[in-house]
Formats: C-alpha cells, structure tokens, sequence
C-alpha cells in the first residue's frame, strides 16, 4: 500500500506540474516583476516591479496600484489608463509575470528532507510535500498521513489536513495551495509501532506489520526470560478506538497455544499494542500499570483504563 502511494504521489505531481505557472486567481505582491506589452505599440513594452507599496510605474501612465489585483484585474486597469491617456482605442494589453517574488515554505517532521523551500504561487502542499521528499513510510519510525497540519503565516490556526485520503484516493479538497510562510507537519504515527515490556530479553518498540500476532511479537522480544508459567498471562493493551483516552486488556494463555495448538491464544495485533509478559503466573496490574505508564512518552496514559477486561479462554 506504500508502494502506491508513493505511486500515487509521484504521478499526482506531474499532473500539477503540467499546469501554467500562474493561477488566474494569484493575487500580485511586492517584488513581482511584470510585463507590459500592448499590441502594435512597442514603445510600451516595459519590466516593472512591484514595488514594497504594492504599485508600479507603468509606461506613460504613471503609478497604479497593482498589490492585490489578479493579472486580468491589472491588465482591465491599464487598459482603461491607455485609452485614456494615449487616446488608443481598445488597446491589447496584455500583462504577464516574469518573476514571481520569492516565496518559502517549510515541511517538517516525519519527511525524508525537512527544510525550507522556496514555492511558486501556483504550488500546493503536493509539491511542497514533494520538495521534502515524501511522507517516510518505512523504517521504526513512520509517518501519519492523516493527522498532518498546516499552519499559515502569522496565524495560530492549525488546519487538519488529510494526507492519506489526498495520496491514496486522490482528494483534492485536501490539496490546499501553500502560501508564503506555511509550515506543513507530518507527525510520527504513533500507532504504527507495537511495544513489548516485561520478562522478555529484549523489551522496545518494534514497527508494525500487517498480519502480525502474538508470537511474532514474542519473537521480537527474544521470547520469555525463563520458564514460570509467566505466558500463560501474556497482557496486551488495545486503544478503545469508542472512547478515546481508554484501554482494552486482553489476557492470553500463550502456554495454550505452544502446548496445544490453541489459535485462540495467538492474538492478532493491531498497530499500537504493547504486549506485557508477566513476571510470574500471578497477575500483578498494579506493576502492568506502572510499567505501561512509563512508555513511549505517556503513549500508553493508564488513569482512565477502560473497564474492559477481557480474559481469553
């Protein structure tokens, strides 16, 4: 799945990519540099810059306003200007950008190349996206595409965005044009790990993958210490995705599954588990507790564990 939208993403660039360089709905700024030609008059053809008062000096008729207005509200301005002062009757005129002025944005987080970049007006967060190399998608540590945020420039507005219904489905409504200053976030997804604590060799935090059940887990954690019945109430944690801020227990008999062949027993994961295996065959909750609450940064938060105890028969 990765794989394609990494697809996805790549293809979508060049779809936008494929587009003119100005927005008819991009707004001129200071430090633009523009074009003025009119048809047939070549004594008019002139660069001006928009200067930090948002107007320019145009040929013959002196300073208009041009900070604010698109090319096709500057172009009707000039062209009433001309008629007026050169007497031309309908003149052609036409006004492009040739420079646009210099713009930066920045995409931090989980990305392959946070940083700053400079954008073109017409950019959106799927090129800035692009300049950063891409959501990281692989690896211990992996990014949240649907929990990403926008930030605009002077503004303490966080704007939810969507990544992964942009990239996997193609939602353009999450494809907001970037403006100068916007900080773009790509979070860690913090549910794309599973944790392993207890008596196991090697306790940590390993990455997810799909499909994967109690014994992978297990496997990962180098197995139990030493044999005292301590799988027989291996522990796993789950988000109450119903009520957010909760905690399932699941109690697994995993002696069940190795000396009998009890598929039941074998949990299968979800991303965000922490497995527990238990230091003796007495179920201490008040050290699981403990122990979770100290993990992933408050990742796991205990005081309003949910009522669900779920013991696996």
């Amino acid at each position: 799945m990765h794989t394609r939208i990494l697809a996805v993403l790549g293809l979508l660039c060049l779809f936008v990519l494929s587009f003119g360089q100005t927005s008819p709905n991009y707004k001129i700024r200071p430090d633009d540099v523009l074009r003025i030609q009119i048809f047939d008059e070549q004594q008019v053809n002139s660069l001006v810059v928009v200067g930090s008062d948002g107007r320019v000096a145009a040929p013959f008729v002196g300073v208009v306003q041009a900070e604010g207005l698109t090319v096709t509200e500057l172009t009707a301005t000039l062209t009433r200007e001309y008629e007026r002062v050169l007497r031309i009757r309908a003149p052609k005129v036409s006004v492009t950008i040739e420079r646009f002025a210099p713009l930066r944005a920045s995409v931090v987080d989980l990305v392959n190349r946070p940083g700053v970049y400079d954008i073109r007006p017409t950019d959106t967060l799927l090129d800035l996206l692009s300049y950063g190399g891409g959501p990281v998608l692989s690896g211990d540590r992996r990014a949240d595409l649907r929990r990403a945020t926008l930030r605009r420039k002077g503004s303490r507005e966080v704007i939810p965005i969507d990544l992964y219904a942009l990239l996997r489905y193609g939602d353009m409504t999450q494809n907001y044009v970037v403006e100068d200053g916007d900080i773009l976030t790509v979070p860690e997804d913090k549910f794309s790990n599973i944790s392993i604590l207890g008596q196991v060799p090697r306790p940590g935090t390993f990455a997810f993958r799909d499909g994967m059940t109690l014994s992978d887990a297990l496997a990962l954690g180098g197995g139990a210490i030493d044999y005292r019945g301590n799988l027989g109430k291996v522990i796993v944690a789950r988000a109450n995705l119903s009520r957010p801020g909760e905690y399932i227990r699941i109690i697994a008999d995993f002696n069940r599954y190795v000396k009998k062949g009890d598929s039941s027993q074998n949990i299968k994961l979800q991303a965000g588990d922490l497995v527990y295996v238990s230091e003796s065959n007495q179920l201490d909750l008040n050290r699981f507790n403990q122990i979770i609450n100290s993990v992933a940064n408050g990742l796991f938060i205990l005081d309003r564990f949910g009522l669900g105890f779920l013991p696996r028969r």
